[in-house]
């Protein structure tokens, strides 16, 4: 009986201070435009407060970034030249280092995490014009492009580029323990990729759903 009243309360709730942890995260992704996150990661509760987590991210949604309204080589007074269909997916693998400060006798869980990895961003866009004798679809000077008819004579130029970078990550959150293992929390981070012309900068707000074993 004392030994019963004398366990610790970690042992009482079924999960030790070490051990295993998993998580899956659903939120969003915000920078020039929004994006749907979506992820899941495991990891290693190294001691009560220290722990290694790998993490597969993704995020895909519409991007507002600055394109030029015309394409190179094509007349700038010329106004049936659009841009349309702006997206942008990232995927990024992350190995991050999590130091959590246990509170409310192991119900709450409140954290700072941070790490890197490797990303990939991959962006696409569609330009579409209605051409004239006078405008060449493949303007002198530029190199060519994929395009396609619909029927009304309208072309639609077909652009992208992808690109793989090192990945950074800071953040934090607090997960809220429901039952034995199982708990759901709320995590906030900022995410760099390094691209070879620009970083690639996000935030994301995500909800998560946790288990440690």
């Amino acid at each position: 009986m004392l030994a019963l009243v004398a366990a610790p309360a970690t042992a009482q709730n079924g999960v030790g201070d070490l051990g295993g942890r998993v998580h899956g995260l659903v939120g969003g992704g915000f920078r020039d435009g929004t994006f749907v996150a979506t992820g899941a990661g495991a990891g290693l509760r190294l001691t009560r407060h220290l722990g290694l987590d790998l993490e597969l991210i993704h995020m895909s949604g519409v991007e507002a970034s600055e394109i030029p309204a015309v394409p190179t080589g094509f007349d700038p007074l010329f106004p049936s030249v659009r841009v349309e269909d702006q997206r942008c997916d990232v995927t990024t693998f992350l190995t991050r280092f999590t130091v959590e400060f246990p509170v409310a006798d192991g119900r709450l869980f409140p954290y700072l995490t941070g790490g890197g990895g490797v990303g990939r961003v991959t962006e696409s866009f569609r330009i579409v014009v209605n051409p004239t004798p006078s405008i060449p679809l493949e303007p002198p000077g530029t190199q060519p492009v994929d395009h396609v008819l619909d029927g009304t004579d309208t072309v639609h130029f077909l652009e992208s580029s992808s690109d793989l970078g090192l990945s950074l990550v800071l953040g934090g959150g607090v997960d809220v323990r429901l039952w034995r293992g199982l708990g759901v929390g709320v995590d906030v981070r900022w995410l760099r990729i390094l691209r070879s012309f620009e970083a690639f900068d996000t935030a994301q707000v995500t909800s998560r759903v946790s288990y440690r074993f």
